[in-house]
């Protein structure tokens, strides 16, 4: 089931500017699955969009197509899940 989850930005001179949401789902593997013990929970980011101001509704896609910026956004969330190990899905 995917989640969703906005992360409130602040800088040294404002405050709450570009929110950024993250659109993931959490992968748990089931104790019928014979390798359960050996594998560990994961996320799977599916989207990222900035909020440029906390005032508008306006919700701007980030492409995950470069690798730094998937790294980043991949790390952040790595971050408010708790450690999981983060992979993006990647649109075919």
């Amino acid at each position: 089931m995917l989640e969703t989850i906005r992360i409130y930005s602040k800088d040294e001179k404002s405050h709450n500017t570009c929110n950024v949401i993250l659109t993931f789902e959490c992968v748990e593997y089931s104790c019928r699955d014979p390798e359960f013990y050996e594998k560990s929970p994961y996320a799977v980011l599916h989207r990222v969009q900035l909020e440029p101001t906390p005032d508008a509704d306006l919700k701007v896609d980030v492409p995950l197509d470069n690798s730094d910026v998937r790294e980043h956004f991949e790390s952040l969330l790595s971050v408010h899940c708790h450690g999981y190990d983060v992979h993006t899905a990647v649109a075919a």
